[in-house]
């Protein structure tokens, strides 16, 4: 999937910052007017996101360095929109993507990008986020957890190393590699949501009387559901299994589930 290759890229980055001390900087601190309907992306390599809702139109992103103060020059904060999306990120070795924006955060396809320096950089960033309601949320983190509490707009949020938990009046997906995620989401206004992870359990919590179609593919997990799970296949395969089915009415919207060795629930929010 694009989301996998997209954030694995910058595993050569996590490599050289596998240990962080204690030395902190003046955070940076970032804030704006953004509108209902636009989109606020928080993009970072080592270190947790955190967001919640703020009432207002002002977004608010703090980011703090902690680690080897000596290498806080090598990691910097940028902003950059893109019509009508914000990018908060942590660039590593900006020197080698002055002109880059966030887009040289997680490209790891350029070998001249790290080539001016070698030595590791021991710096974590953590992002501290407040979205307005109606702004859409996305966070991307290699290595870190990702929350996202009482938001009033859709979330959607990747990590490769990290757990990643979720609530928010809107719809929201999720990824991680090595995590378990939990999400809850009042939201039956969606099309197609989808939800991965390698190693870790997936919780999703939906409102009554949804109506959706389910499909569930997975090596050595499996799916339990507090909702009627009408099943239209449940194939055992030598390795893994697939089940397709769908709660209340077939075809309105869809979700899709992939894990190699965790479980899904389907859990019904409480009214």
């Amino acid at each position: 999937m694009g989301w996998t290759k997209q954030v694995l890229t910058g595993i050569t980055v996590l490599a050289a910052t596998a240990s962080v001390g204690g030395a902190q900087e003046r955070p940076f601190e970032w804030q704006e007017t953004m509108r209902a309907g636009e989109r606020l992306r928080v993009q970072g390599i080592v270190g947790e996101i955190r967001a919640e809702y703020t009432s207002g139109d002002r977004a608010e992103v703090v980011a703090r360095k902690e680690g080897r103060s000596r290498d806080f020059d090598d990691v910097e904060i940028r902003t950059e929109r893109r019509g009508d999306e914000i990018i908060v990120c942590a660039v590593y070795h900006p020197q080698d993507t002055r002109g880059d924006g966030c887009s040289g955060n997680h490209d790891g396809d350029d070998d001249r990008r790290h080539r001016g320096d070698r030595r590791s950089i021991d710096v974590e960033v953590d992002f501290t986020v407040r979205v307005p309601a109606g702004v859409d949320f996305a966070a991307l983190v290699v290595s870190g957890d990702i929350v996202a509490e009482n938001l009033r707009s859709d979330v959607d949020v990747s990590t490769v190393n990290g757990d990643i938990e979720v609530s928010t009046s809107g719809k929201a997906q999720g990824r991680t590699v090595s995590g378990s995620i939990d999400i809850a989401m009042a939201s039956g206004d969606w099309e197609d949501l989808d939800f991965g992870t390698v190693s870790g359990d997936i919780t999703l919590w939906l409102p009554e009387g949804i109506d959706t179609d389910v499909d569930f593919q997975s090596l050595s997990g499996d799916i339990r559901s507090d909702f009627d799970l009408t099943t239209t296949r449940n194939r055992s395969r030598w390795i893994g299994a697939n089940v397709e089915g769908y709660i209340g009415s077939r075809g309105r919207r869809s979700l899709s589930f992939n894990t190699v060795s965790g479980d899904v629930r389907l859990r019904r929010s409480a009214s």
